[in-house]
C-alpha cells in the first residue's frame, strides 16, 4: 500500500483514517462509518492547511503570534498542538515526521511546556510548507480509498448474511416457509371468527 502513496506517511493515514472509520461503522453502520471518515479528514486536512500557512507567516505580522516561533537565526518550530489534538494525534504526527523524512528534510520534534512542535532549519521552510502541502493531496487520496474500503466491508457483510440464508438446507428452509404459512393462516382465521358472529346475530 505504500507504493500506491510513495512512501509510508499516505500509509499510515490511511490506516489512520481506515480505522476510525471501521469504529464508527461498528457503532451505527455504513452511513456511520463513512461519516466518521469524512470528520477526520476534514479535521487532519484543515490542519495540515494551518500548519502550511503557518510556516510562511512572518513574525513580525500583526493579527497576534504565528504558529511558527523561530529559536535562532536558523532554525524555526512549528506547533503541532492541532495534530496533537486530533483522535489518535500520535499516528498522525508519526505521518508528518515520515513524509519529512521521506523528504530528505532535517526535522525534529520535541516537546516544551507540555506543547508538541516541529523543529526544522529556516532555510527548509519552502521544503517544508511543500511537505505539507504533498500530506493534504496524501489524505484526500487516504480518505477516498479509505471510505471504498468500507463500502466494500458493507456490500462484504451483507453479502454473508445472505449466503448464510443460502446454505440453509432445502428442507429447513420450506419448513420454516410452512411454519410461518400457518401462522399466517391462523391469525386471518382468529380475525375472521368476529367477524361471522356479527353476521350470524344480525341474521337473527
Amino acid at each position: 500500500m505504500a507504493d500506491d502513496f510513495g512512501d509510508d506517511a499516505g500509509q499510515q493515514i490511511f490506516d489512520w483514517a481506515l480505522r476510525l472509520g471501521l469504529e464508527g461503522y461498528r457503532r451505527g453502520g455504513g452511513p456511520a462509518g463513512q461519516r466518521a471518515v469524512e470528520e477526520a479528514i476534514g479535521r487532519l486536512e484543515a490542519a495540515l492547511e494551518s500548519a502550511r500557512d503557518a510556516i510562511g507567516a512572518q513574525p513580525e505580522q500583526s493579527g497576534g503570534a504565528p504558529k511558527e516561533a523561530r529559536t535562532d537565526a536558523r532554525f524555526a518550530r512549528l506547533d503541532m498542538s492541532e495534530f496533537a489534538e486530533l483522535e489518535d494525534g500520535q499516528r498522525v504526527i508519526s505521518a508528518v515526521d515520515a513524509k519529512l523524512a521521506a523528504n530528505d528534510i532535517w526535522h525534529g520534534m520535541t516537546e516544551d511546556g507540555g506543547t508538541p512542535w516541529l523543529v526544522f532549519k529556516t532555510a527548509d521552510a519552502p521544503a517544508v510548507a511543500s511537505t505539507f502541502d504533498q500530506l493534504v493531496s496524501d489524505t484526500r487520496k487516504a480518505a477516498s480509498r479509505a471510505a471504498e474500503r468500507i463500502r466494500q466491508e458493507q456490500e462484504r457483510e451483507g453479502g454473508s448474511r445472505g449466503a448464510d440464508r443460502d446454505r440453509e438446507p432445502l428442507k429447513e428452509r420450506a419448513e420454516r416457509a410452512r411454519r410461518a404459512s400457518e401462522a399466517q393462516s391462523h391469525d386471518a382465521e382468529r380475525d375472521r371468527v368476529p367477524e361471522q358472529d356479527r353476521v350470524e346475530t344480525r341474521s337473527k
